[in-house]
């Protein structure tokens, strides 16, 4: 396993697209997300000091419709984790044929 959940997932996804066919287009496409937003929200804390929290969200494929995709809001969260929740979303979705 690598230091990368992200990487971790795309390593599973390559290994799966062996046993499928769909297009190259397709494949290339499910490689990366679509949308990954950053954020940085300045709170004002209760002793008058401010505090800048990060929050990220990932869109990773809507081409079957709206996507849900990885959202967090916590102190320890990475960029790598959201994508890799928004990835896992994506094919749980598919699984269930729901958008």
């Amino acid at each position: 396993m690598s230091d990368s959940l992200f990487i971790d997932a795309s390593k599973r996804l390559q290994a799966a697209l062996k046993y499928v066919s769909i297009s190259e287009d397709a494949s290339e496409r499910l490689k990366h997300p679509k949308v990954s937003l950053s954020v940085s929200i300045p709170v004002r804390m209760d002793d008058g000091s401010l505090k800048i929290f990060q929050g990220y969200r990932v869109r990773y494929d809507d081409t079957r419709g709206p996507a849900k995709g990885g959202i967090r809001y916590h102190p320890n969260v990475s960029l790598d984790e959201v994508q890799s929740l928004a990835f896992w979303m994506t094919f749980k979705c598919a699984v269930l044929n729901l958008p």
